[in-house]
């Protein structure tokens, strides 16, 4: 958490003098989404929690399912993993993905600004605008809507005016895994289908519930979540990030007892926002991934029920 604090005022300290990102394309929006393509019952679907520079890990599990031959029928994603998952959707090659991402840093995705830093002192706004994960999308992603992806993908997002999981399906690509990373108190609200959205980790961290929706034979949850930093808390700040940890931690490890089969990679030791270590987090999810595999084959194996 003191890493998680740490980098967040690094980032707006940042804003302070920081450069105009550039602008990325403009996507014209439709009033609601679209009709998603129809999931046929997937073999398997696989969960993406978020994490920020964790997500890392996700690719490696990823590598591991495709060098086994282990076809991944539904991504079910929110935040990071939705990014991860959407760039794997897109061109479904491990190598290719680690290519994209293994050099990644933060700045590469965050475009602090100055002046939404100061705005947010009194509006709904954050020093972060989206404009460079939005760039990146466009850069690195060939298809610009969910239904020219190779592996059909769900990104949660977070409904804050009802306080609920916000599914998303079809539309514009951008602007949805936009909103699903869309972090409060670091991201402006992203509006989008007549709705406030805000990360999907904010109400479901690890969507396993969405996945169970599809009437998957497998369910694998591949949780980046990391356990709080037990222990004093010397005043009302640091009280209300560990409460938010605690919160945030529960609910993962609620959703993923729901999973048929969890990976759980070794990446408590990074920071949502460290970025010097992504091989050491790519290879920790491999890892994970390759402990997993025997229990992963054997239960896809089985007949259908």
């Amino acid at each position: 958490m003191r890493k998680i604090l740490s980098a967040y005022f690094l980032i707006i300290l940042l804003s302070l003098i920081s450069c105009t990102t550039p602008k990325p394309d403009f996507i014209l929006l439709p009033e609601k989404p679209p009709a998603p393509a129809l999931v046929q019952k997937p073999r398997l679907a696989i969960v993406l929690s978020g994490g920020g520079s964790r997500a890392l890990a996700h690719a490696g599990v990823l590598e591991v399912l495709e060098n086994h031959n282990i076809s991944i029928d539904l991504i079910v994603a929110c935040s990071a993993g939705s990014m991860i998952g959407a760039l794997y959707a897109d061109d479904p090659r491990a190598n290719n993905l680690k290519q994209k991402i293994i050099t990644l840093n933060k700045w590469d995705l965050l475009d602090p600004s100055m002046f939404h830093s100061i705005k947010m002192l009194w509006g709904l706004t954050g020093p972060v605008q989206g404009n460079a994960i939005k760039l990146f999308v466009q850069k690195n992603i060939k298809a610009k809507d969910f239904n020219q992806l190779q592996i059909p993908l769900v990104v949660v997002t977070t409904d804050v005016d009802k306080g609920e999981p916000y599914v998303i399906q079809s539309g514009p690509l951008a602007p949805a895994l936009h909103a699903s990373s869309a972090v409060p108190m670091l991201f402006s609200p992203v509006r989008l289908y007549g709705k406030t959205l805000v990360d999907g980790g904010v109400s479901s961290p690890v969507p396993v519930e969405v996945a169970k929706t599809f009437s998957p034979q497998v369910i694998i949850a591949v949780d980046i979540s990391t356990s709080p930093d037990y222990g004093s808390v010397n005043n009302v700040y640091q009280l209300a990030m560990r409460s938010l940890h605690i919160s945030y931690f529960k609910l993962s490890q609620w959703q993923t007892q729901q999973a048929d089969i969890v990976i759980h990679p070794e990446v408590d030791n990074f920071g949502m926002f460290d970025d010097h270590a992504n091989e050491e987090m790519y290879k920790a999810g491999k890892m994970a991934a390759l402990n997993a595999l025997p229990q992963i084959k054997r239960l896809l194996a089985k007949e259908p029920a």
